[in-house]
């Protein structure tokens, strides 16, 4: 699974801290993807799912002040 993310930002020497992770339907954390601070601009980043079970799972992004939630869906 492909994860894509904008970074907005007025200078390219800003960095931003950013955290991406993956959370099963009971909210358990499965895996984080980002945990470091990065320039403004586009990303994207790759979830291998082959170790979990077919389901609903969750990302956030969580970006200064901003977070985002978004659902999942891993079928096999």
């Amino acid at each position: 699974t492909l994860i894509r993310y904008f970074l907005p930002g007025i200078s390219e020497k800003n960095f931003i801290p950013v955290k991406l992770a993956i959370y099963d339907i009971t909210g358990r954390l499965v895996e984080t993807l980002v945990n470091q601070p990065q320039e403004p601009g586009i990303y994207q980043v790759q979830w291998d799912g082959k170790k979990q079970a077919s389901g609903v799972y969750f990302y956030r992004l969580l970006s200064g002040d901003f977070t985002s939630t978004r659902k999942l869906l891993l079928l096999r």
